[in-house]
């Protein structure tokens, strides 16, 4: 995956962290990352929109989120789909 020509977009949040969101070009999953940007430069990606060539007709635009505690994601599911929350498939 790869960041599309620097650009991103922040945001200073109140509590001294900052919302970044970067576009990504990848053949199989374009999108976009949300990442947490702490104080001290760490970050940590918070959630993403993506399209996934691998899923049917209709179901590509996914969202999905991260918890701060997981190394995987916590949800992922097709932006078109039934509107029920569901764990990480």
């Amino acid at each position: 995956m790869k960041k599309l020509n620097n650009t991103s977009l922040e945001m200073q949040l109140p509590d001294g962290t900052k919302l970044v969101v970067e576009p990504w070009a990848d053949e199989e999953y374009p999108g976009i990352r949300v990442y947490l940007k702490k104080p001290d430069g760490t970050d940590e990606v918070v959630c993403l929109v993506e399209y996934n060539t691998s899923k049917p007709e209709g179901k590509q635009l996914c969202i999905g989120a991260y918890a701060h505690d997981l190394d995987d994601l916590a949800y992922y599911e097709s932006y078109n789909d039934s509107g029920t929350m569901s764990p990480n498939v």
